[in-house]
């Protein structure tokens, strides 16, 4: 892993998903399944410290742990951020609507706790492809650094174009906080 996608959720699970799908070109869909283990137990073992830490470190230290982009999102992953996810997924579009102002889509947070799903309400149906992809890619980098627990489903007929078409930003273990 490099230092740029160290610090970079986004990048490292990107890299994740890489490596997975080459594992996965290999035709061995047993070793696929075995790496995935190896990250979900990896993601248990992590969350299960940070969970420590956060026991241990009080409200008051999580909360500003949690205004750090990168830790915001690991947090997120494992279920130990102080703010809810409708909190988070509120809070993205709010920055959207910084970036896009009357482009900003509407959205639908639906599901259960373990199984969340944004819908975007896609505003513009005939609008360019190139500024429908701007607009989702503005949603997706928006929410896979607040939410990433949560998966989006574009409305409007999604495409393979679209960046978050029916997938979770990140991988998420949650943990339980005993």
């Amino acid at each position: 892993m490099t230092a740029a996608t160290a610090t970079d959720p986004r990048g490292a699970a990107a890299r994740v998903e890489d490596l997975l799908a080459r594992l996965e070109q290999l035709g061995d869909s047993r070793t696929r399944v075995l790496a995935e283990e190896i990250v979900r137990a990896l993601m248990e073992f992590y969350g299960a410290g940070l969970s420590r830490i956060t026991q241990l470190a009080g409200a008051d230290t999580v909360r500003r742990l949690a205004a750090d982009q990168h830790l915001c999102a690991v947090l997120a992953m494992h279920g130990l951020h102080p703010d809810s996810t409708r909190e988070r997924v509120a809070t993205a579009f709010e920055q959207v609507r910084g970036q896009l102002g009357d482009r900003t889509p509407g959205y639908e947070l639906t599901g259960r706790d373990d199984d969340q799903v944004v819908t975007v309400h896609s505003n513009h149906s005939n609008g360019s492809a190139a500024t429908r992809r701007a607009v989702i890619a503005a949603v997706e980098g928006a929410l896979a650094a607040l939410a990433p627990e949560v998966r989006v489903d574009v409305e409007g007929g999604a495409s393979a174009d679209d960046l978050a078409a029916g997938r979770e930003l990140l991988p998420v273990v949650g943990v339980s906080a005993s």
